[in-house]
């Protein structure tokens, strides 16, 4: 069995980079690949933009790549983190998920039914994403049919676009002699561009033989999309793989050479044979949509339909002026025949020869505009099909612009609601808003700095603004605050200053504190005076002499608790600095208002002087008092609650809906004005 590409060309338009796969296995198939690249893939301009949107993984629940060269761009700049530190990962096409696969990244969801944007929208996964952030890792431009209906549904999206399609403008003569020459079979394309770039390439007057070549494309859309610019012979692959995409070039392979194996009967008339040959497209051959133009709709392409338009009205209005010409030659050459029919009386056998010659000329003539009106018939039919698209997307373009217009408005009114209900606050609800804003500073600076002063003012500032609003609403807020102001006012804080002090007094009276063991400094202590003696008594007794000066000098103190040592000069005053700095950190932590910090120090200072110091001195007295008093002190006091006449102020229209069925409209008294007493008035 022969290959089944054998002895085709076929012209194969992918990236430079990605060509060579489907390349070798059209070689491989028999056939000869002509290399002819239309796109190159580069880094778009916010490449490193969109690298760094991929970074951030932990900011999206799914990831949407649209093609492999998206994942390949992603690979390059290193934007792709390994498998269990990412979000959710989809892909549109088994091309783009074994490029996935192949960095090592598992892909959690690839569409059933169809490789695109509407195969993924159809997905469970995709229907309930409310609230869900999405990112499309995509090229520059595209289809934004998969943003707009997540959008739609609830989505926050996104796009990274890595990567752009530049046209490449390399010698077109590959192409066009391939096409005059009918050196090429097959043509292949693979995205939008490509086919609006091939087509852009080749001269007006070879574009007839251009579309007449059988082209095999990846999707529906870019099918429909060729159908509009003329393409006559297009066949889809089912996947955007290259396997694919060599079994239907072999589909068409076999389509070809079925069609070039057909018998012609040279009996028949030419005028037969070009209408066979022109209802040949028409038939679905294997693996071909029997309906190459009544597929979904394609996007858009604003700068071709017009001129193919206006081409096909052309050729319609060609083809009707020939119908008539033709119906007219075959209606005069009828009459001229009778009448030689009848001008020749006995020349029978030679008329009978002129008259059949002529039937058969006006049987070619009729065949041939059978031929015209059915070419004329397909070409209303393709009018008609394209009319209808036209209108669908007109339609479907009106009822964007109405929803995103109805929008606006809605968005427009409520602002002017917004602004309406700004300007229309009146000086009672200035005055609550203030209220609320005192209330709010009472409350934070209670907890934060606990000045109960500033805070009793900020209250009773606030009271002032609720009597002055005159609004029946705020009667329970005034309530509640004259009770949170009695119950700040009943609390007592603790004297920080006062205690501040009386430890500053306590360090001036450590000094006057005698020491507990022995040293060489003891002019604090009462001591004997010796007594003058005179030359007499100097030439005295000489024993009693010295010993009244040894006595002098030694000094004797009962004591209930036994010696360690005799401490130097230095080692008194140091212990003397030692309990003048524990209390200082006690004097620091009180000011700092650290409840456990000043009693553990007020307890280390009491146990040093309890340690070190002469009990029995009145100065150790009087200090070992006062710090017996500040032990009983407490610095972290409960402040009482004041946040309830907060809480019933921010809930005022509640408060104003209560007091409206209270006292309804039709009964209550006139509002009381400001400074009255009534239910706005002081309680």
């Amino acid at each position: 069995m022969p290959p089944s590409l054998s002895g085709l060309r076929v012209l194969v338009t992918r990236p430079k980079d990605q060509a060579e796969p489907l390349c070798k296995l059209v070689e491989a198939a028999g056939g000869s690949a002509v290399r002819f690249p239309l796109l190159d893939i580069e880094p778009s301009a916010r490449a490193a933009e969109a690298a760094a949107l991929l970074r951030q993984v932990s900011d999206w629940d799914w990831w949407i790549f649209v093609s492999a060269n998206a994942v390949n761009q992603a690979r390059v700049l290193g934007a792709l983190p390994p498998d269990g530190a990412r979000p959710r990962i989809a892909a549109i096409g088994k091309a783009t998920a074994d490029a996935l696969v192949e960095t090592g990244i598992t892909v959690d969801l690839i569409p059933e039914s169809q490789a695109n944007s509407e195969g993924l929208l159809n997905m469970p996964e995709m229907r309930d994403v409310a609230d869900r952030r999405i990112l499309i890792v995509r090229g520059e431009g595209g289809r934004e049919t998969l943003k707009e209906r997540l959008v739609e549904r609830g989505a926050l999206v996104q796009y990274a676009e890595l990567y752009r399609r530049v046209p490449v403008y390399t010698g077109t003569e590959p192409l066009v002699d391939g096409l005059r020459t009918a050196g090429l079979d097959i043509l292949t394309a693979t995205s939008g561009e490509a086919i609006e770039h091939l087509y852009s390439l080749v001269p007006p007057e070879d574009r007839p033989r251009l579309i007449e070549t059988p082209l095999v494309v990846i999707s529906e859309r870019l099918k429909n999309q060729a159908g509009s610019l003329g393409f006559r012979h297009v066949s889809v692959a089912d996947t955007a793989s290259d396997a694919a995409v060599l079994q239907a070039l072999e589909d068409v392979a076999t389509h070809l050479a079925s069609s070039r194996a057909a018998p012609n009967d040279g009996d028949k008339p030419l005028a037969e044979e070009e209408k066979q040959m022109t209802d040949a497209p028409q038939r679905p051959a294997a693996g071909e949509d029997p309906h190459p133009l009544q597929g979904k709709a394609a996007a858009p392409v604003p700068a071709h339909p017009p001129r193919k338009s206006r081409i096909v009205a052309w050729l319609g209005y060609s083809m009707l002026a020939a119908i008539l010409l033709l119906a007219t030659a075959g209606y005069f050459l009828i009459q001229e025949l009778r009448s030689k029919q009848e001008g020749l009386g006995g020349e029978l056998n030679k008329g009978d020869l002129h008259v059949l010659e002529l039937s058969r000329q006006v049987s070619s003539l009729q065949t041939q505009l059978a031929t015209l009106h059915s070419q004329v018939a397909t070409l209303q039919s393709q009018l008609g099909t394209e009319d209808s698209k036209l209108e669908r997307l007109l339609g479907e373009q009106s009822a964007g612009f109405g929803q995103k217009l109805e929008d606006t408005r809605k968005e427009l009114a409520q602002s002017i609601q917004a602004i309406q209900r700004q300007l229309s606050r009146t000086h009672s609800d200035v005055l609550i808003a203030d209220a609320e804003y005192l209330l709010g500073i009472a409350n934070q600076k209670l907890h934060l700095s606990g000045d109960v002063k500033s805070v009793l003012e900020a209250m009773q500032a606030a009271d002032q603004r609720l009597h002055d609003s005159g609004d029946p609403g705020v009667f329970k807020v005034r309530e509640a605050l004259a009770e949170e102001i009695n119950r700040l006012e009943a609390f007592q804080a603790p004297d920080v200053v006062g205690l501040s002090a009386k430890l500053l007094a306590i360090e001036a009276k450590t000094r006057e504190l005698p020491l507990f063991l022995p040293h060489p400094d003891m002019s604090k202590e009462p001591r004997e005076t010796p007594k003058t003696k005179s030359p007499e008594a100097e030439t005295g007794d000489a024993v009693d002499s010295t010993l009244e000066q040894l006595k002098g000098l030694v000094t004797v103190r009962r004591s209930d608790r036994p010696v360690h040592a005799v401490l130097t000069p230095q080692e008194a005053a140091g212990l003397r600095e030692i309990l003048l700095l524990k209390l200082e950190m006690t004097r620091t932590s009180l000011l700092r208002g650290d409840d456990a910090l000043f009693h553990s120090n007020l307890e280390s200072a009491t146990a040093w002087l309890n340690e070190n110091f002469d009990r029995d001195s009145s100065a150790f007295k009087d200090i070992s008092s006062d710090l017996r008093a500040m032990a009983g002190v407490r610095l972290k006091a409960s402040f009482p609650d004041i946040s309830g006449s907060l809480t019933l102020l921010r809930n005022i229209e509640k408060l104003r809906l209560e007091t409206d069925v209270v006292t309804p409209a039709s009964t209550a008294a006139p509002a009381a004005s400001p400074g009255s007493d009534a239910p706005g008035g002081k309680p």
